[in-house]
């Protein structure tokens, strides 16, 4: 049996071993019934001071009385510790070789390239298709992007190995609490990822290290069987009989019998969501944010976080101003230390987003600052509209950036006082920013809240939108704009043999949580096996 036990507060770190025995003391049992104790967090707590928080897990020996344990812990002052046991019955799927027919898999961002290791493991033989190119290849291309300015349609920070999470900052948080995300973090760590992100509160990769992770995880599936087909877009596939029989590539391939299809393409191919829609699945809007991106010197974060502590890390910070139900503007993906980057994924549109190397030692600090909108705010019948509402704001960045994949950036001063910047500041965005008025890139009402929550945000930091910071424009990818509808056993309801999965088709939002829904999928699909 195991328990967790959460909220454990000290004023310095312990090690695995004097947890043990503070465990076995405020429970009042023998080390020798304690088979094993795992931290699972280690968090910071800087509001009084510096108060380190552990979160572990104990494997008895045998089984105990939770109750007996709580009342046991309840006589002992350690801070209103919480002790719950872990339900064995959402252990994650059990590995089996036998032979169990074909999978193909879209995309090989987070949830899908789990989705193909979790159908590999229960014996599927698995393609993965990718439509852009392996890490190796996509990251020289990027990298020609940030130097100059040559844009790739199909390999950029959007379409490659790894899914767009590649050139991110790595973050691993979620606000989903599920038994599986232990599992996920020691496969993430085998493949190259930092131990610490077992342990870490906030934890992350950086960009320099997924890399790695996304090649050698590659290499993980290949070992099993697993068949990549990169630089191969499926633009068609063939419908009989509510079953999807053959899937056809853009260079013409038709690839057959192609068993259970994991439908993983994330949140920036629209080509295919508009190829669901021509084949008549259901898709329906949904509600995403648009904005721009903040950046601020580091040191100034800092200041802001940490006071007169002195810590090594870089801060980062989370603000939200709720103006109506309806209508809220938030931080999105903040980057400590690391660099706003183009985030085009298509010819004539304009698009950034942020990204950390695992160091997180650069100069400054930025993050989304986004409203949300709603299906209200892009009207029509069209399930799609909502991807149309992004592309008309891309391309009047595109159009501010004067035809370049530079990006249109003004200060934050000058974004309140609705004036166009004479000059803007230094920036660790390359190739270039150019001086734009953002506010004619966006709806009024848009422009108008972001003005309201940037005033409110500087309130809280001050300087947040004072002389040291900017913005870059635009953020418009925070998430899908669409929902592929799906049952409760993750099929479509028009093909039988077809699984939309991850951020694209609206079930996720970030690594963690699209690495979660393709084991989903993959172990919907065993279980109709």
């Amino acid at each position: 049996m195991k328990v967790r036990v959460s909220n454990w507060r000290f004023s310095q770190k312990k090690t695995t071993e004097e947890l043990l025995d503070y465990f076995n003391r405020f429970s009042g049992l023998h080390c020798s019934v304690v088979r094993s104790l795992e931290i699972i967090k280690e968090a910071q707590d800087l509001r009084k001071g510096i108060t380190i928080v552990y979160t572990v897990e104990v494997d008895m020996g045998e089984d105990i009385d939770l109750e007996s344990l709580r009342k046991k812990n309840s006589k002992v002052q350690i801070n209103e510790v919480k002790v719950e046991l872990i339900d064995p019955t959402l252990d994650f799927i059990n590995e089996n070789s036998a032979p169990k027919g074909n999978a193909c898999v879209i995309g090989s961002g987070p949830a899908g390239s789990f989705a193909a290791y979790a159908l590999a493991l229960s014996g599927h033989k698995v393609k993965v298709f990718e439509r852009g190119k392996k890490v190796e290849d996509r990251f020289k291309d990027v990298k020609r992007l940030f130097e100059e300015g040559i844009f790739d349609e199909k390999s950029n920070i959007c379409f490659g190995e790894g899914g767009a999470g590649t050139f991110s900052d790595g973050k691993l948080t979620t606000r989903k609490k599920h038994p599986w995300i232990r599992w996920l973090l020691k496969v993430m760590v085998e493949c190259g990822a930092p131990e610490s992100i077992l342990t870490a509160s906030k934890p992350h990769i950086g960009s320099d290290r997924l890399r790695l992770v996304a090649i050698n995880f590659r290499k993980k599936l290949q070992a099993m069987g697993v068949e990549f087909h990169f630089e191969t877009c499926i633009t068609d596939f063939e419908v009989v009989e509510n079953k999807l029989v053959s899937l056809k590539a853009d260079d013409g391939r038709v690839f057959e019998d192609p068993g259970s299809v994991v439908w993983a393409s994330g949140h920036s191919a629209r080509d295919s969501y508009r190829l669901l829609h021509e084949k008549g699945l259901s898709i329906n809007k949904k509600a995403f944010a648009v904005g721009v991106r903040i950046e601020h010197p580091q040191s100034l974060v800092n200041d802001w976080i940490y006071q007169n502590e002195e810590l090594d890390e870089a801060a980062n910070y989370s603000v939200t101003c709720n103006f109506t139900k309806e209508r809220s503007v938030y931080s999105f993906c903040m980057c400590p230390g690391g660099q706003v980057v183009c985030s085009s994924s298509h010819e004539g549109y304009n698009v950034v987003n942020g990204m950390s190397n695992y160091a997180r030692s650069e100069d400054y600090a930025n993050a989304g600052i986004v409203v949300k909108v709603s299906p209200d705010d892009f009207k029509g019948e069209d399930a799609l509209a909502g991807i149309t509402f992004q592309e008309k704001i891309e391309k009047l960045a595109f159009e501010a950036s004067l035809g370049q994949y530079a990006a249109p950036a003004q200060l934050v001063t000058d974004f309140l006082d609705g004036v166009k910047s004479e000059a803007l500041l230094p920036s660790s965005f390359k190739p270039k920013l150019v001086p734009a008025e953002l506010g004619e890139l966006f709806p009024e009402e848009i422009t108008h809240y972001l003005r309201e929550a940037l005033v409110y945000f500087d309130g809280r930091y001050p300087g947040f939108a004072g002389k040291e910071a900017q913005l870059i424009g635009v953020e418009t990818r925070t998430s899908s704009p669409v929902t592929i509808v799906r049952d409760e056993k993750g099929v479509s309801p028009e093909i039988s043999n077809f699984y939309p999965c991850g951020e694209g088709a609206g079930y996720a939002g970030g690594i963690i949580s699209a690495a979660l829904d393709g084991l989903f999928i993959a172990k919907c699909i065993k279980d109709m096996v």
